[in-house]
């Protein structure tokens, strides 16, 4: 079953294949410039609404039917080629603008035969890319 994607990769839950996430987090701000007055308080400006970042964890293991070594090396390229993509969840867009990886942290459990991966837990943070909307 599709639960979603980013960029090519697919969310997705099925009896012999299991790529999805855990601990989706979304987080969003205001912007704010503060102005400084001699002898009182600074004076608070609003700028505007502040990009969305949403993080959420990825377990990725051999038994469940994916290279955690390969599925590693697609988010890297993700991240290191500065590409921009749509994120979908329940088939629905998660804004109305794409979204950039901003960076992953990985943490290894455990390791096979010549040092291959067989599970490791992956921490994804996105960054709104709000440079137009859809592309």
């Amino acid at each position: 079953m599709l639960v979603g994607f980013m960029a090519d990769i697919p969310f997705i839950v099925s009896s012999r294949f299991i790529r999805t996430f855990d601990d989706y987090g979304r987080g969003s701000a205001g912007r704010w410039a503060q102005h400084d007055i001699i002898g009182d308080k600074p004076v608070l400006e609003y700028l505007g609404p502040d990009v969305e970042k949403i993080s959420f964890t990825m377990q990725l293991r051999a038994d469940q039917g994916v290279s955690p070594a390969r599925e590693l090396k697609k988010l890297s390229r993700l991240r290191d080629n500065g590409k921009v993509f749509p994120l979908v969840i329940g088939g629905n867009m998660v804004t109305n603008n794409m979204w950039v990886l901003e960076s992953i942290d990985e943490s290894v459990s455990f390791w096979g035969k010549a040092g291959s991966i067989l599970s490791v837990k992956v921490n994804v943070t996105l960054k709104e890319y709000a440079g137009g909307g859809l592309l």
